[in-house]
């Protein structure tokens, strides 16, 4: 009975099974997405046959399995959205977000953290199942590189939209671009990037933020952009971006994918507040080649919002490259009395090659004057730089057969040149050639540097020197020109070889101490030269071939030196010198005209020799007193005094001995009276001397100084020099005839503080000096004061920053910034470049700065008076230069100097300027003297709108009439 019961049992559990045990298979709780969106719930036969053999589950409730089954179908539909995105944008920020948002959203509907698990695994499983026809294509990659970015609100992710919203400070980079803006937002469906500002507040007034683009080396700043990521083109509205040293404003601004810029209705401005900036050109339309050009369509200039339409251009070119471009140079204009209306400096820039430019420029006179330039700059790094400039100039004032007529034709030459160290070691070459007609600077000049310049020098030097060896060489040649009254000192060339200190007995491998011969020391020196002192006019005459001197002298010195007693040093010496000529030119006395004839020059090779010996003997005696015996914190703690002494004594042969013949006599006069002279005077080196010389020569030198505590300092004390030199020196001729002491050499020097020093230098004379003007044997003490010289300078400034050179910071001019565009191969970064755009650069950072320089000389010139026998010359100099800012904005810059013998300011000047933000204006005044003059200039600063000005100036020449 009981075993009818259980197969009862079985029966309808199995019955059960097969009717309703599919609706309960795994495969029915979590069905596939397919599936699900093709709304089948019940199971096939083939399911239920396949879930027959395994074991009952609990029956779950008609609720439960609604429930289940509407959460399978959400599932489903989440990710075959999911499914549909790239592998990019799965692997993308977003990725994450979606997952966490259909985690979230699962929760939100009650689902359980196991389910979804287990839902996705069923669901893996079943997509590898599913056809391939019915997968979905794969879209191809959102973006080609990851975008980044951050802010500091909100970052909101609309998944179903595919946008994203960033909120305040906003900074989004893909690939070279950059945008930050307090609002963005990014469709991922157009891949267009839209951005806008918001309003703020600065300094307690209301502003809109905006937005700024960067692409490579463009920036923009706008009030609105739309970005495309993939075209990489934008729309721009509102858009300010500098280029160059100005800035483009446009209202409407499409950007292209090589950075080309459409403009329409846009501003072109050197002024850097692009919101409401005091001038610019108004342009309907541009074309902007960031790095290269701006090309602008019909365009007007509109200056403190007031439309100037009558200096309107059809269309117009602005460069903006960093690097040179060749390009027109534009003149200048103007009016002198004396050579009328003026176009200047009207010309063309080359650019050779990459090392190298040059620019030619001319000017026209409407009376008759015409002048050209051409300057070359040139540098190659690690090798060599510099710079050539040639100007020529025909001048013509006045009217021909009148007094005042003046034609005259002026050139100048410069060239400088200098190698880099590192470029060939042990070998350099430099120029610096400043050449100039005598009347350039008077007629030709147009700078008050080169109108005051009344000597200019100029050389090339070359020197050599071989490492390892005592062997050097060096070669200069130079001129040296006066152009008031037109002499010229030309020395072409000299050339001096130099074999340096020697020891040629000391041995090899040093044993023991140095023995006696050891000490001696050897050198040479041999030079040559060539020089001749002419005129202009004469300088390619046969005469000034004539005059010139030359010659080569050798010079062997022999010296050693010794200690004695350990506090004497004793250096004996012998020098024998040698000299080769050329030429000589003897003299004749003519008793027919009774004067002296120069004979003709007789050429050929004369050699003439001398040599001399001397010894000398130096020691060093120290005094010192030291404050702090009683107390060790007195402020002074000692005062330290040195005296070096030193004594010689030379020996020179009489070279005037006819056995050597380097002297011949002459007759002067009628009366018979005969004189010695040289042959060979006309040479360079000269010749020996004549009378045979045994002198004593001393010297005394010494020093003071003092030591004092410093916290300053390390150590605690501190060494300060009172007396830097205190020297004196003279000889004295044992076998003189009379006056055997010769004239006394006073030096003196000292620094009183930091950076300002004085030195003084004197001669005194010991014998008197008759009412006629000659010296005799009978000395007097301290002896009178022949000659003496004195100067000293000192600068004193508000500031030590030396880092921006300006026009009114005397202390940190480089020569090149005289130049306001000096700009060598476009190196120089646009903002400092502007700076100098203006006449000159005047730095208002700096309140003041003041220099001066003092010089004073004096001398005595032997004359019969009949009362002291000599005159007295004194001449003082003072020159002084600096600059004020009278406001912030306004400054005034001074030089000149006073003349102490005449009471009278010499050749000054005063320049006054005024910062207009963007613009400048300067009035520079000469009001005194042959240069009396003045300019006025108001003008932009930035190079690339430099011919905007106005200049009006009275030249200096017009002072001629």
């Amino acid at each position: 009975m009981r075993v009818k019961y259980i197969l009862s049992a079985a029966v309808i559990v199995l019955f059960a099974q097969v009717v309703l045990g599919g609706m309960i298979a795994p495969a029915a709780r979590y069905p596939h997405a397919g599936d699900t969106l093709r709304g089948s719930e019940t199971p096939s036969l083939q399911d239920t046959a396949d879930t027959a053999g395994q074991p009952a589950a609990a029956r779950p409730t008609r609720r439960e399995l609604r429930r289940e089954a509407r959460a399978a179908r959400e599932q489903a539909r989440r990710n075959a959205a999911f499914n549909a995105l790239s592998q990019q944008e799965r692997d993308s920020l977003f990725s994450a977000q979606v997952d966490s948002l259909i985690a979230r959203k699962a929760d939100s509907l009650d689902m359980h953290a196991d389910s979804l698990r287990i839902a996705r695994d069923s669901m893996a499983a079943d997509t590898m199942r599913r056809d391939t026809v019915k997968k979905p294509r794969p879209a191809g990659a959102f973006l080609d590189d990851p975008i980044s970015g951050k802010n500091t609100d909100s970052l909101v992710y609309d998944v179903r939209n595919k946008l994203v919203y960033i909120y305040n400070q906003g900074d989004v980079t893909y690939q070279n671009s950059n945008l930050k803006a307090d609002f963005m937002r990014i469709d991922m469906n157009s891949k267009l990037v839209h951005a806008y500002g918001k309003p703020d507040s600065l300094d307690g007034k209301p502003i809109i933020t905006k937005p700024e683009f960067s692409d490579g080396s463009a920036s923009y700043q706008m009030d609105t952009i739309t970005y495309n990521l993939d075209s990489k083109k934008a729309k721009i509205k509102g858009v300010a971006t500098q280029q160059g040293d100005g800035w483009l404003v446009g209202g409407s601004v499409k950007k292209m994918p090589d950075n080309t810029i459409n403009i329409e209705n846009g501003k072109y401005t050197t002024c850097d507040e692009t919101d409401h900036p005091h001038f610019y050109l108004a342009m309907t339309k541009a074309k902007v080649i960031p790095g290269k050009k701006v090309i602008t369509g019909p365009a007007y200039l509109v200056m403190e919002d007031v439309p100037i339409y009558f200096l309107g251009i059809p269309e117009g070119f602005f460069p903006i490259s960093s690097g040179p471009k060749s390009g027109l140079l534009m003149p200048t204009y103007g009016e002198e009395y004396s050579k009328g209306f003026f176009l200047r400096d009207l010309g063309y820039y080359f650019t050779l090659g990459d090392y190298a430019d040059l620019a030619v420029r001319g000017g026209i006179y409407t009376l008759g004057s015409w002048e050209a330039s051409a300057a070359s700059r040139y540098i190659k790094r690690y090798k060599y730089s510099g710079s050539f400039n040639m100007e020529f100039s025909n001048v013509k004032t006045g009217e021909k057969g009148e007094p005042d007529y003046i034609k005259q034709n002026n050139f100048r030459v410069q060239w400088t040149h200098s190698q880099d160290p590192k470029a060939n070691p042990g070998s350099t070459f430099s120029a610096s050639v400043n050449f100039a007609t005598s009347g350039y600077s008077k007629y030709s000049a147009t700078n008050l540097n080169d109108i005051l310049a009344t000597q200019t020098n100029s050389s090339i030097s070359y020197s050599k020197s071989w490492t390892g060896t005592p062997f050097s060489l060096s070669a200069n040649m130079a001129i040296s020109q006066n152009s008031q009254n037109q002499t010229l000192s030309i020395t072409l060339p000299t050339v001096v070889f130099n074999v340096s200190r020697f020891y040629p007995f000391k041995r090899k491998e040093k044993v023991g101490k140095d023995r006696w011969y050891e000490k001696i020391s050897m050198q040479y020196t041999g030079k040559m030269t060539n020089s001749v002192t002419t005129t202009e006019s004469e300088i390619f005459s046969k005469k000034t071939v004539d005059n010139m001197k030359n010659g080569i002298e050798h010079s062997i010195p022999v010296s050693a030196s010794f200690n004695l007693f350990n506090y004497i040093n004793i250096t004996p010496s012998a020098n024998y010198t040698e000299k080769w000529y050329f030429k000589k030119v003897e003299y004749q006395w003519n008793p027919v005209t009774n004067q002296t004839d120069t004979l003709p020059t007789n050429y050929g090779f004369y050699r003439l020799y001398n040599y001399n010996f001397s010894v000398s003997s130096s020691t060093t005696l120290y005094g010192m007193y030291d404050f702090t015996k009683k107390r060790r914190d007195r402020k002074i703690q000692a005062i330290r005094h040195t005296i070096t002494p030193t004594v010689g004594f030379s020996y020179a042969p009489d070279f005037s001995d006819p056995k050597y013949g380097y002297y011949l006599t002459r007759q002067t006069d009628s009366t018979g009276r005969f004189t010695t002279y040289s042959p060979y005077a006309v040479n360079a080196y000269g010749v020996p001397s004549s009378g045979r010389s045994m002198s004593m020569t001393f010297s005394l030198s010494q020093n003071l100084e003092m030591k004092v505590l410093s916290k300053r300092d390390t150590s605690g004390v501190k060494k300060i020099k009172l007396i830097d030199e205190l020297r004196a020196s003279g000889s004295y001729n044992f076998l003189a005839d009379s006056m055997r002491l010769s004239t006394i050499s006073l030096s003196f020097r000292t620094t009183l503080f930091k950076n300002f020093g004085i030195n003084l230098s004197a001669t005194l004379d010991p014998y008197r000096v008759s009412p006629q003007g000659i010296r005799y044997d009978k000395l007097f003490f301290p002896g009178r004061i022949t000659s003496t010289g004195w100067s000293f300078g000192y600068t004193f400034k508000s500031r030590e920053d030396k880092s921006t050179p300006a026009m009114n910071d005397i202390t940190s001019i480089p020569p090149e910034y005289q130049n306001p565009f000096y700009d060598p191969y476009g190196q120089m970064d646009p903002v400092l470049r502007r700076q100098y755009m203006a006449q000159s650069y005047y730095d208002f950072s700096l309140p003041w700065n003041f220099g001066f320089n003092y010089a004073v000389n004096y001398s005595v010139s032997y004359v019969n008076n009949g009362t002291t026998g000599y005159r007295k010359n004194v001449t003082q100099t003072l020159g002084f230069n600096g600059s004020i800012n009278l406001t912030p904005k306004t400054g005034i810059t001074f030089q000149g100097g006073y003349d102490l013998k005449t009471n009278k300011l010499t050749t000054s000047s005063v320049s006054i300027t005024r910062d207009l933000h963007c613009w400048q204006m300067s009035f520079s005044w000469i009001p005194f003297g042959y240069h009396k003059s003045w300019s006025f200039n108001i003008g932009v600063k930035a190079a690339s709108l430099s011919d905007l000005k106005y200049d009006k100036s009275q030249s200096m020449y017009d002072n001629l009439y």
